[in-house]
């Protein structure tokens, strides 16, 4: 199964930080947060594998670049 997602930040506080993705740019019609300390992410929608997916990615890249990512794109 082929995966295309992008994603941008739209929220960061001090526990939280917020993205909306979606399979084209213009449009990212869903969100997830994701628990800073935990690094659990959660919806209002129900989780499938393009929530889980983009949640790890941006986990992954986070802990790897010791920031959250302002945005970007999942290809695989």
């Amino acid at each position: 199964m082929a995966l295309l997602v992008y994603y941008t930040k739209i929220r960061d506080n001090p526990t939280e930080v917020e993205y909306q993705f979606g399979e084209t740019q213009d449009n990212l019609n869903r969100s997830l947060i994701i628990d800073k300390t935990s690094s659990t992410a959660r919806s209002d929608r129900p989780e499938d594998g393009i929530f889980r997916a983009t949640a790890g990615r941006i986990v992954h890249r986070a802990r790897r670049e010791k920031a959250w990512p302002r945005d970007g794109m999942i290809a695989s």
